[in-house]
């Protein structure tokens, strides 16, 4: 059973990677907030996580999970650069979202057959 202070401590975190790169953003700092999107800061923490509550096997099943996602990552990241502009920002968003959920669907299925 997790510990509510564990929650707690991964949404500060989260919420503070969130903060810091609002902040950059918000100071016209684009190209570096681009770039720190991407970084494993999350994920990092993530994986500290599930390997000391689940183990090595699990953990490397997810990071397994994890490579095969960066398909679906730059499928989102393609549809919303290609509609930036040209369709109204939250539907730019979405249109992402559907792909990268279409993206790992396909993944998902594909990864689970195989065993």
């Amino acid at each position: 059973m997790r510990m509510p202070a564990d929650i707690l401590i991964k949404a500060f975190l989260g919420g503070l990677l969130i903060a810091v790169l609002l902040t950059l953003a918000r100071r016209g700092q684009y190209l570096i907030t681009g770039l720190l999107i991407s970084v494993p800061a999350v994920s990092l923490y993530t994986w500290w996580w599930i390997g000391r509550e689940e183990g090595a096997e699990a953990l490397r099943a997810a990071l397994r999970a994890a490579m095969w996602s960066a398909v679906p990552w730059v499928m989102y990241l393609l549809v919303v650069y290609l509609l930036a502009g040209r369709l109204p920002l939250w539907l730019s968003l979405g249109c992402g979202v559907a792909a990268y959920l279409a993206a790992t669907a396909l993944f998902y299925l594909l990864l689970s057959a195989r065993g």
